[in-house]
């Protein structure tokens, strides 16, 4: 049922900015996305749109820029109709959209154009813009970048890129799609820093409840293409039972963080400070040349994969990998972390023999031949940050037999190994489904069938829980839990890697800084003067949250 509570107590002082009444919308194969939607956003709202995957949050929002048009009902933007014409186009230079994926909206030849873009549009002369650009790119820290192509430049950094189109326009309403998704803490805190200046409406779209509780009042709850609540933020995260039956329960996440009677423990020489801000500990890191002797000894001694002195230079001059040495021990399960642009998918890539660089790759001791011939590709599977650069076959039981298929492998074995690499990441009875019209989590599973399904030796997964609902992270972690093979995550997401790793390396401008257990990773407070990262932060927040949730429980009659 839809909850208004939020709108009955404090809007009535304010203007709606935009009021949906009704609003329906199927997808071109029928499904049904948006079911009678009705909700009213007031002028400064600062709102999180939560719910699981496949729910309409994304569907909605495109609503919101007439980028979809409404099957039924209506959507009005300042008082008129959201409809073609004038008033769309004057809408559009108002309300900026932050897509996923970065990629959809870098479309220039430089950083510079793509940010002068929104401007130009706005009519805004050439000094102006200039001008404007500038101080864009200033406030995303990419003004030495500003002539650099988008596609040259890291995951972060084209997150960052894409946001400084739209504060390029000064738009009056900001909406985000998931945009912490794959960035490290320290660009979180960029990305926060600016969202709480921002002076407009804000809207946000993220499965990171913590870090919508400090940001957002305002908390809307989709499920199945409808409404179901409307709250504040505090409401809705003091109430553990609601947010479990929508799968937005993120509790799970600290499990790994709680000592034996449920109660959530700081690391050691961990402050609690402010969500958003950093303590300053230094214990005693592993010194530089003793790590790296202990890879070259790690990288020698009956490694499944392993590089040793290994260096990656781009084309354009750009430094990926500099003096790598590091061994992974088969079945080890190891978690390769860093800053983006650290050099992690540089990393990954080499390592299934992607990329070629100088020094030495080794599978089993042995270097596997080099160039197209190679048949490492046989050995390591890898599983990409955004499962659509990887889903491209018009069934889900044609996607997962196409790796079998190219080894020359009979029909007979092609089933088989399909209905095992579906039945393993829970997607049987699925085979005929299109992987465009699955979940985001489904999508994320199938990319995993369709590198299991090759029986690879070794497993790299970049980035697995992005994008994802609490409800689909935890049914990946009890996968990959499950999964008897050398694993290799590249992650920004502590809880997964507390949970499957014992292992971390952690890469700084193109080199392992730190290889240690994972204890010791989650107390190294030195990360945080090293290169920014801060990955206990969250802690403070998630246990303000825990605090409402006793505090709610508590209030409640026995």
């Amino acid at each position: 049922m839809h909850q208004s509570i939020y709108a009955k107590h404090t809007c009535s002082e304010r203007e709606p900015i935009f009021e949906i009444r009704d609003l329906c919308y199927r997808y071109k194969d029928g499904r049904r996305a948006l079911d009678g939607i009705g909700l009213t956003i007031y002028a400064g709202d600062r709102m999180a749109l939560a719910g699981h995957n496949g729910a309409g949050k994304t569907t909605f929002i495109k609503h919101l820029n007439g980028i979809y048009a409404p099957e039924k009902g209506e959507v009005r933007y300042k008082g008129g109709p959201l409809s073609a014409g004038e008033a769309l186009r004057r809408a559009r230079l108002q309300i900026g959209i932050l897509f996923q994926d970065p990629d959809d909206q870098l479309f220039c030849n430089t950083l510079y154009e793509d940010i002068a873009f929104g401007p130009c549009n706005q009519g805004h002369s050439t000094l102006e813009t200039d001008r404007i650009v500038r101080r864009a790119s200033l406030q995303v820290g990419l003004d030495d970048l500003l002539h650099k192509p988008a596609h040259r430049l890291s995951y972060g950094q084209k997150k960052r890129a894409a946001l400084a189109t739209l504060l390029s326009m000064q738009p009056e309403v900001l909406i985000l799609d998931e945009p912490t998704a794959n960035l490290d803490s320290k660009q979180e805190h960029l990305f926060w820093d600016l969202l709480q200046d921002f002076p407009g409406t804000l809207l946000v779209i993220s499965h990171d409840l913590e870090f919508l509780y400090g940001l957002c009042e305002r908390a809307v709850v989709f499920e199945s293409g409808r409404i179901h609540h409307d709250f504040t933020m505090r409401e809705l995260v003091s109430q553990p039972e609601l947010m479990r039956s929508h799968g937005l329960d993120f509790n799970f996440r600290f499990h790994c963080c709680q000592d034996g009677n449920g109660h959530e423990h700081a690391h050691e020489g961990h402050h609690h400070h402010h969500p958003h801000t950093h303590g300053h500990a230094h214990p005693h890191p592993r010194p530089a040349n003793e790590t790296r002797a202990l890879d070259v000894l790690t990288a020698q001694n009956g490694s499944v994969l392993s590089l040793q002195d290994y260096s990656y230079t781009y084309p354009d001059g750009t430094t990926g990998l500099r003096d790598v040495s590091i061994g992974i021990r088969d079945g080890e399960n190891i978690a390769i972390v860093g800053e983006n642009g650290a050099g992690k998918s540089t990393l990954a890539h080499c390592l299934m023999g992607v990329l070629s660089g100088e020094g030495t790759l080794l599978f089993k001791g042995t270097p596997p031949r080099p160039g197209p011939k190679s048949d490492l590709w046989r050995k390591v599977g890898m599983v990409f940050q955004n499962p659509a650069d990887q889903l491209f076959c018009p069934s889900c039981e044609e996607e997962a037999a196409f790796g079998p298929t190219q080894l020359g492998l009979p029909r007979s074995e092609i089933r088989e190994r399909v209905a095992e690499a579906l039945s393993l990441v829970r997607l049987d009875g699925m085979e005929k489904r299109v992987p465009l019209h699955l979940s985001a989590g489904e999508r994320k599973r199938l990319a995993i069938a369709s590198a299991l399904s090759m029986r690879p030796e070794v497993l790299i997964l970049d980035e697995p829980t992005a994008h994802l609902d609490p409800r689909n992270e935890e049914l990946l972690i009890e996968i990959l839990q499950g999964l008897q093979i050398t694993k290799i995550l590249i992650s920004h997401d502590v809880p997964l890697i507390r949970t499957l790793c014992r292992r971390v390396a952690v890469l700084h401008k193109g080199r392992i800084v730190r290889d240690y257990g994972i204890e010791e990773f989650v107390s190294d407070h030195h990360l945080i003067s090293l290169n920014g990262l801060d990955y206990t932060y969250r802690n403070a927040c998630h246990e303000q949250i825990l605090a409402l949730q006793r505090a709610n429980a508590e209030a409640k009659p026995a």
